[in-house]
């Protein structure tokens, strides 16, 4: 474990570092370990030492409290040069540098459970994976990198064109990362496993323009396109009634085609263009004080239910229509408003207030109706008794 020691107080004497004989022991049987290439005993022999060296510390971080509450100085210092020698037990840059070397010759089954514990314990190993998604062209250049430390032998997902939110007018397709900057090695959003060295991994762009859809499965690139070009738009169609196509965007750019366009004339080096689709489902009805199987009748009851906004477009300015046309269930107050339920997210709809006036089973029909007259329909089903 990675110590970082912190004292309040600072004394002005030169401290000797003399070891304790166990943990000097312990010490230099971890180092011949090292040198020998055994990660294992290594490993063991770090734990223990560390163990060892914590039960120390505390130790002397108590006794150098209280002897200075007691205005001993000569006691603070020899528990301050305990405290200080202790600490001098750790992972040096060489020793990490042999450990990697014999954990990347080791068994594969074991190398990422074993770099991970290197990462944990040496202030010397870090290694980070850097994007870099530069590119260049006739009337444009741009460099852009960025680096994040990674824990080797862990899943990471590389970045989509989304993500890194580049320019595809200027810069083209991104279509996936390489080791090297003209040859594609991964593809955007790929899972990969983390690096056990630092690695840089570069953006491939081609000139293109890519429609995809999640949806549908529509997943298309045309290549080798030009500024001017005009371009066929895919035809979609929604699965069911609870989707409604709203058209295509490149949210690098913010580049706009309308769901009944049926081309596109590009503008600069690319575009990458994401479906964008309309849907709303209602579920989790449910009441603060009773059973949805078992309202009471003769009573006014509070009902709430939820509104999922399961679509790629955000839903705005929105009335909600509720009622029941059984004669034994009244809708006494069925009637809301929402103005922002963003795309993916859930909002609860509270306030529903229902009167059963004889036993039975009945259903509540919902509605919404957003800012383009967009409707969707929903029912849930309530028993009283």
């Amino acid at each position: 474990m990675k110590r970082i020691l912190s004292l309040l107080i600072v004394l002005s004497v030169s401290i000797a570092m003399v070891a304790a004989a166990d943990a000097s022991e312990m010490y230099q049987l971890f180092s011949d370990a090292v040198n020998d290439g055994d990660t294992a005993a290594a490993m063991d022999l770090y734990g223990n030492l560390q163990d060892m060296i914590g039960k120390d510390y505390k130790k002397a971080e108590r006794s150098y409290e209280k002897a200075l509450e007691a205005g001993n100085i000569r006691k603070a210092r020899e528990a301050y040069s305990d405290m200080v020698n202790v600490s001098g037990y750790s992972i040096t840059r060489e020793q990490s540098d042999a450990l990697l070397s014999a954990i990347l010759k080791g068994d594969e089954s074991s190398r990422a459970e074993n770099a991970a514990w290197l990462y944990e314990n040496s202030p010397y190993y870090s290694p980070s994976v850097t994007y870099d998604w530069s590119a260049k062209g006739d009337n444009f250049s741009y460099s852009y990198r960025r680096s994040i430390s990674v824990t080797p032998g862990s899943e990471i997902t590389l970045p989509t064109a989304e993500d890194i939110g580049a320019d595809t007018s200027a810069a083209g397709v991104l279509v996936g990362w390489g080791i090297t900057p003209d040859e594609v090695t991964y593809q955007p959003g790929e899972v990969i496993i983390a690096p056990y060295t630092s690695q840089t991994y570069y953006a491939v762009w081609k000139t293109a323009v890519s429609f995809k859809d999640d949806v549908t499965g529509i997943d298309s690139t045309i290549d080798g396109t030009a500024t001017g070009e005009s371009i066929d738009v895919p035809a979609v169609t929604a699965p069911d009634d609870s989707y409604i196509f709203t058209g295509w965007v490149d949210k690098t750019t913010g580049e706009y085609i309308a769901p009944d366009e049926t081309s596109y004339e590009l503008e600069g080096n690319g575009a990458a263009f994401t479906a964008l689709w309309k849907k709303v489902d209602f579920q989790n009805l449910t009441s603060r004080h009773y059973d949805t199987e078992a309202l009471p009748v003769g009573t006014q009851v509070d009902l709430s239910f939820e509104i999922a906004n399961s679509g790629s477009e955000d839903i705005r300015n929105a009335s909600i229509d509720v009622e029941s046309s059984d004669p034994g269930l009244t809708v006494l107050n069925g009637e809301g408003n929402v103005r922002f339920i963003a795309a993916g997210r859930t909002l609860t709809m509270n306030g529903l207030r229902v009167a059963a006036t004889e036993p039975g089973t009945y259903t509540i029909n919902v509605s919404l109706t957003d800012r383009d007259d967009d409707v969707w329909t929903g029912s849930f089903s309530v028993t009283a008794d």
